[in-house]
């Protein structure tokens, strides 16, 4: 036996079959004489099948195919009391567009509220060849802040957060693994509306079919977006307490107008 090797050059997104050919190009006998063989010529590059002196074999190239979706799970709401209040979306990742996570904030506890908003990032593995993810990252946008306290397995580096949480999980075709990461949103009442957040894949071990790790650009199947809302709404309580606070008023002026009539009149 012999060995020999060879580096692919095939793109990875061609869908030929590669056909490798081998031939005995001279033989000769145990002296080293010339030798006619009974049922091949050497070097003639015949057909296969036709002499036994000749053989191929076939490789197809499979592609390498890392996918990242991401959703918001669910919104905390947590009062100054330390009340929580929790707002599931059922969002699944596979929504497109994703709606928006909306949290409605009263008014008058504007300044006292915490929210915070729960992520779930799913990595499939959509190619023919195994692979781990080797890093994710997180872009986290303007008026959102990132909680050490809240993300043990993330890190901030050079302006984003990163996980390399699933870098020992080989993801075979077809498997995929989940992260999360929380976010709490930046409190004021300058910081409301829609935002934002992007993750991902920032490390992988193969060359990916239609996306390039790290590169943050549009349309790749290795990044996603995951969209929330924040608004002010003044709330049924300070409605009623408005209808108070005018019947409090009413019933001052309707007193004094009694008053009026019976020491004045």
């Amino acid at each position: 036996d012999v060995k020999i090797a060879f580096q692919v050059t095939e793109p990875n997104t061609s869908d030929r079959i590669l056909v490798n050919t081998a031939e005995i190009a001279d033989d000769s006998d145990s002296s080293g004489d010339p030798i006619d063989d009974i049922d091949s010529t050497p070097d003639n590059n015949n057909e296969w099948n036709e002499e036994d002196d000749l053989d191929k074999e076939f490789v197809k190239v499979k592609y390498f195919d890392l996918a990242l979706k991401k959703w918001v799970s669910k919104a905390i709401i947590i009062d100054a009391d330390g009340t929580q209040t929790v707002q599931e979306t059922g969002h699944t990742g596979d929504e497109d567009p994703e709606p928006p996570a909306k949290v409605e904030i009263r008014g008058s506890r504007l300044s006292k509220t915490t929210v915070k908003f729960k992520f779930k990032i799913r990595v499939t593995n959509e190619g023919e060849v195994a692979g781990h993810v080797g890093e994710i990252s997180d872009y986290i946008p303007k008026g959102l802040k990132f909680i050490q306290a809240d993300n043990p397995k993330w890190k901030e580096v050079n302006g984003k957060v990163v996980t390399d949480q699933l870098k020992d999980t080989l993801l075979q075709p077809g498997d995929s693994a989940e992260v999360e990461i929380i976010l709490t949103w930046v409190n004021s009442e300058e910081n409301l509306g829609l935002m934002t957040n992007i993750a991902e894949i920032s490390k992988d071990d193969g060359d990916d079919i239609d996306s390039t790790p790290d590169n943050k650009k549009d349309g790749e199947d290795d990044q996603d977006d995951a969209p929330v809302i924040l608004s002010i709404t003044t709330g049924a309580a300070d409605v009623y307490g408005y209808i108070g606070l005018a019947a409090g008023v009413l019933l001052i002026i309707s007193g004094g107008i009694i008053l009026i009539k019976k020491y004045v009149i």
